[in-house]
């Protein structure tokens, strides 16, 4: 687990707080069943069928919690390297409590602490809502990403959630930051109720042409 002190997250942020309190008893939550690990499931089958012949070398989740998503991506892929950025502390150690052959950080999506074209997939899932500038964020995950490595986002797009000061994006809205940072959008679908959303974008390689 790696901390970078300048960039450390506050603790006053209260999303970041929240975190840190559920640490403990995340794993235990019903949500894993009935929610994560579905979505965790869908994520993995379709980065398995849409991705690139070769095996991932590097595997980034965004928001990746207690890292349930990056040991099921270990199963999948066991000679990658799992790299998980979250802003909640005490997410983090579980994390690197759990699965000690990854490598943890924390960190906002904002400003993710890995060097350029460093990633070959990056995920998110379900934590979209959380970011506090989702362009930027998309924008840093355009930055660490490989030419032609896949970013697989899900998030629920309950849009009557904005009521409750969520930031919850449309279908259009993700697609239109995805398409700005350079990304190629090539599938996005809902699942189960349709109340959750996945994207899945390729960064484009060199001297290709961006979608618009």
């Amino acid at each position: 687990m790696q901390i970078d002190e300048h960039s450390k997250p506050s603790r006053t942020n209260p999303d970041v707080k929240h975190f840190n309190q559920w640490a403990l008893t995340y794993e235990q939550s019903i949500l894993q069943r009935l929610l994560f690990g579905p979505v965790h499931t869908k994520i993995l089958d379709l980065l398995a069928h849409e991705g690139a012949k070769e095996p991932p070398k590097c595997i980034l989740d965004v928001g990746c919690g207690t890292g349930r998503f990056l040991r099921a991506a270990s199963v999948r892929w066991p000679q990658a390297q799992l790299v998980g950025v979250d802003p909640a502390e005490q997410m983090i150690l579980e994390a690197a409590r759990l699965n000690p052959q990854a490598t943890f950080k924390v960190g906002f999506a904002e400003s993710l602490p890995l060097p350029d074209e460093s990633a070959d997939i990056v995920v998110s899932s379900l934590s979209f809502h959380h970011w506090e500038d989702h362009q930027k964020g998309i924008q840093e995950i355009a930055r660490v990403l490989r030419p032609e490595g896949l970013l697989c986002l899900a998030d629920h797009n309950m849009l009557l959630s904005k009521l409750w000061k969520e930031k919850v994006q449309s279908r259009k809205e993700i697609q239109t930051f995805m398409i700005e940072a350079g990304l190629t959008v090539r599938r996005s679908q809902g699942l189960g109720l349709r109340f959750v959303l996945i994207t899945l974008a390729q960064k484009c390689a060199p001297n290709a042409s961006i979608q618009s």
